[in-house]
């Protein structure tokens, strides 16, 4: 019956795993993109703001301002117009979903810019482009910003767009003002060595967003404390093994070698895949995680890095929700050893090869108890140490045991496998 439970469930495998994580990190690529797209999207939108109030005036009172009789109307609508749509793409990246669309934005967000640029250029000089030619300086100023502005998306291509759209904007604007080929050969360059700046800040933005992503990452197989560690201060995590009072919990398949013989190899990888899903899923659910899984085994720990004051109530806890449902992931039966006692938590191995892991004799003791599950009628097994840490005592008491490599025997307790998933 459990078997049949088992495979007309979803099984997934590795694969789709592994999928779930190359979503995950691209999603944490797009919005780490997008959080530099949103404060640039708050200075465009404030400074359009601005040009939009100063046009207004412009068209107002054309004479105070600038010593002109007028000046078109289109000035003024453009502005306003631009300074709309910039509210627009505002909200698009204010948007919760808005990691869905960054390919779509990067891409319209720069041809806006670069749409913007060329119709401020022409407004330029059909209003001040005969009195007051030097303008031209603040044309290039606002290319190069341009061709900078590449440099916080993280996507190469971006800032490639954003340099060829200054690019073009300029050589436009060289037109318009008759510039010397000299002078507008110089500016062009300028505006290119910017262009070329950004897309150097583009590949550091990139690491960045990259690095948010390898966190992302090693949280699937480090805790979340052990993790900040190593990205915040490295050498402290090499230099300084911690001592903690944890619960150590110990897992193991029965039968699991005769079964697998029977399958073909990707169907024990997708069959240990799930299970080995159901159990850290449920381990981290009471605050522990998985140090490692051996095949059909698992070590879990509770309490360590991170303090876990109720670690044994924890442990328990889980392992009754293991017991109880286990039987929809697994036709095979499984046990449990859990002891409390003081490990050390800390890198272990040489260069090149180092495994953050638990050490100690309640490691052992715990191993010792899980292999105990084989001989008596229980599921789960505790020692008195882990017993003593429970609110409300529990468990059926199995006598003083002999454990394999220490001298004195320990006092056993038992909780059986549920029946019916009760």
């Amino acid at each position: 019956m459990a078997e049949q439970n088992m495979r007309s469930r979803p099984s997934p495998s590795i694969l789709g795993g592994s999928d779930n994580i190359r979503v995950a990190v691209g999603r944490v690529l797009a919005q780490e993109s997008l959080r530099n797209e949103r404060k640039l999207a708050y200075v465009r939108t404030v400074v359009l703001v601005i040009s939009s109030f100063l046009d207004v005036l412009v068209y107002f009172f054309p004479q105070t301002l600038i010593g002109q009789a007028s000046v078109s109307s289109t000035i003024a609508v453009i502005s306003v117009t631009a300074c709309l749509i910039a509210g627009v793409f505002l909200g698009l990246l204010r948007h919760p979903d808005a990691w869905r669309w960054s390919n779509n934005l990067q891409t319209a967000i720069p041809v806006f810019d670069g749409v913007l640029l060329f119709l401020f250029i022409t407004n330029i000089w059909q209003v001040l482009g005969e009195t007051q030619p030097k303008i031209i300086t603040n044309i290039a100023a606002f290319c190069c910003l341009l061709a900078a502005s590449g440099g916080i998306r993280i996507r190469r291509r971006a800032s490639i767009l954003t340099t060829g759209l200054a690019l073009a904007d300029f050589a436009y604007a060289a037109i318009l003002f008759r510039l010397s080929v000299a002078v507008g050969l110089f500016a062009l360059f300028t505006v290119l060595g910017t262009g070329l700046l950004g897309m150097l800040t583009a590949g550091i933005v990139r690491r960045q967003g990259k690095n948010e992503a390898g966190r992302l990452l090693m949280e699937q197989f480090l805790p979340e404390t052990v993790v900040n560690t190593a990205f915040e201060s490295p050498l402290r995590l090499l230099e300084e093994p911690t001592r903690c009072d944890v619960t150590i919990m110990v897992t193991d398949l029965r039968g699991f070698t005769r079964y697998s013989e029977k399958l073909d190899p990707l169907e024990v990888l997708s069959f240990l895949s799930q299970v080995q899903g159901f159990l850290s899923s449920t381990v981290e659910h009471h605050g522990g995680w998985v140090d490692k899984f051996m095949g059909d085994g698992m070590l879990a720990v509770f309490g360590a890095p991170r303090t876990l004051d109720n670690h044994a109530e924890q442990a328990i806890a889980t392992g009754k929700d293991i017991l109880r449902e286990i039987e929809h992931f697994s036709p095979l039966p499984i046990g449990i050893g859990l002891h409390s006692g003081t490990i050390v938590a800390g890198c272990l191995g040489v260069s090149g090869h180092l495994e953050f892991t638990v050490i100690g004799d309640t490691v052992n003791v715990a191993s010792r108890l899980e292999a105990m599950t084989k001989k008596v009628d229980h599921a789960l097994v505790f020692s008195e140490a882990t017993r003593r840490q429970l609110d409300t005592p529990q468990g059926l008491q199995l006598g003083r045991m002999s454990i394999p490599g220490r001298e004195e025997p320990i006092e056993v307790f038992g909780l059986p496998q549920p029946k019916d998933g009760t």
